[in-house]
């Protein structure tokens, strides 16, 4: 994933394979500012040779695409994917549209596209869309923006999608550059959708899949079951009971509070018939080197967990493992939890230190799991990564497999993290894992593998690689918990 001053790109890779044909759902049509449908032969103008001189908008919004080469204009192909009409570039020509929104806002962009095997042999890098309303910006620089394929060879239909926030829209190109003539596609082009608005939730995001999936004959990708909010989190809930989750004020889910695994924080000692703090005993962790885990680093005051990224000398005989100069810590919970609502108000240490709030279980090899609430860097090199929330689940081992499945996402938050206290929620349920911000739902997935307790997780390490190394001068650096809470459904 390419953020902050580059192009944010997904291709979505779409099998044939194993699709059955149903009744088409419908495409959105909320905020949709930009329709192209190859197979509607009414939105499109040809010539005598059936080459097109302009793809006309459904949206209704009267965003035309007007060809820029009439020597080389694509051609419409009829009974092309699934007995429905497609758009054949050559490579040669796009087509060019004006301005859709000149202020910044949010964006949506879903292309199909395919190329047969008579098609390959082109440059690296193709235009399927791109964005260009500041004209001495390349493309791929923000607030310009493109969907890309470096794609040299042939391939099936597909969809590409790009999501962005604070970006204008248009002037636009189709199969090519906005500007110029450069990067012209080469391949077919079936439909174009594109959104003034980030699509709101999981439900709204599968039905714009299934829409194009069921219309072309492709199966949904997996990555169809997974939505992260773009931009701000709007309207914030009010508590009113500090006894139910922040994201469900009206206890919809008839939540009791797991007291085992909920901790105010209120003492002046780390309560350690709850919790368990690494310590290099065992096989535990001993920290991401360069910094080693150290009980001293984990601390109880003022009504808050502290977890402290501090610069110290290490003994001789952590040295020799390979940790040296810098130390943390990480605490857990000797219990394990399931099924629930987990809550933590938080701020993250304003330094490279990762500060991290996580569930987890690797206490057995055939059966290893990680779900991420957030790990964040709140001070990274030039602020790069300070607003991103980083969610993400792992699945390291089953009876059947010890492949790495990742499954993870960011959203860039308004603020720097670390500045302040803020909310942080995750709901855990046997099809669905949501997380969220301020009460706010900021991440939506399918549960395809997560069925088994996990234990509660807070520490900080050192993701150089990453977050960058941290500033000395930065350290000592605090992670601050205000609360853990976690809830249970009762029905």
């Amino acid at each position: 994933m390419m953020l902050k001053g580059s192009v944010l790109l997904l291709l979505l890779s779409l099998s044939m394979a194993g699709h059955a044909a149903q009744a088409s759902p419908g495409v959105p049509t909320t905020g949709l500012v930009l329709w192209l449908d190859a197979d509607d032969g009414a939105s499109l103008t040809l010539d005598a040779q059936n080459r097109v001189r302009q793809w006309r908008d459904k949206s209704g919004q009267g965003h035309h695409a007007t060809v820029d080469d009439g020597a080389a204009p694509p051609q419409r192909l009829a009974n092309a994917v699934n007995g429905h009409s497609v758009l054949h570039f050559s490579g040669g020509s796009g087509l060019l549209g004006k301005s859709i929104r000149s202020g910044k806002g949010p964006v949506t962009v879903l292309v199909v596209s395919r190329r047969l095997s008579e098609q390959p042999e082109v440059d690296p890098w193709q235009r399927l869309f791109s964005s260009r309303p500041h004209t001495a910006l390349n493309d791929n620089q923000l607030p310009n923006f493109a969907i890309s394929l470096q794609q040299t060879s042939a391939y099936g239909p597909s969809v590409a999608v790009l999501e962005l926030d604070d970006v204008p829209i248009g002037p636009f190109g189709v199969g090519r550059n906005a500007v110029g003539s450069a990067d012209n596609f080469r391949g077919d082009i079936a439909e174009v959708l594109v959104y003034d608005r980030a699509l709101a939730s999981l439900a709204e995001r599968q039905q714009a899949f299934e829409y194009l999936a069921q219309k072309w004959s492709v199966a949904i990708p997996e990555q169809a079951n997974n939505w992260t909010r773009v931009g701000p989190l709007g309207p914030l809930p009010t508590r009113s009971n500090d006894h139910l989750p922040l994201s469900d004020q009206a206890n919809a889910g008839r939540w009791m509070l797991n007291a085992v695994l909920s901790d105010e924080f209120n003492g002046s000692t780390l309560d350690l018939d709850r919790w368990h703090v690494n310590n290099g005993i065992g096989n535990e962790s001993l920290g991401r080197k360069p910094a080693l885990y150290k009980p001293d680093n984990a601390t109880v005051s003022n009504g808050h967990l502290n977890i402290v990224f501090r610069k110290e000398t290490l003994p001789e005989k952590y040295v020799k493992l390979g940790f040296k100069d810098y130390s943390s810590a990480m605490v857990r919970t000797r219990e394990r939890g399931f099924y629930g609502y987990y809550e933590a108000r938080a701020k993250p240490m304003n330094s490279a230190g990762s500060s991290a709030f996580w569930l987890a279980w690797t206490g057995m090899a055939d059966n290893a799991t990680e779900i991420d609430i957030f790990e964040i860097g709140g001070k990274t090199k030039n602020g790069a990564l300070d607003r991103s929330y980083n969610m993400n689940a792992h699945l390291w081992a089953t009876p059947q497999s010890t492949e790495h499945i990742a499954n993870g996402s960011i959203w860039v938050s308004p603020w720097r993290l670390a500045d302040d206290f803020h909310v942080y929620g995750f709901d855990w349920q046997p099809d669905t894992l949501r997380w969220y911000v301020d009460g706010v739902l900021v991440r939506e997935s399918k549960n395809p593998y997560f069925f088994f307790p996990m234990e509660v997780n807070f520490d900080s390490e050192a993701f150089w690689k990453w977050f960058g190394v941290v500033d000395d001068a930065d350290l000592p650096s605090t992670f601050e918990v205000d609360y853990l809470r976690m809830w249970q459904r009762t029905r």
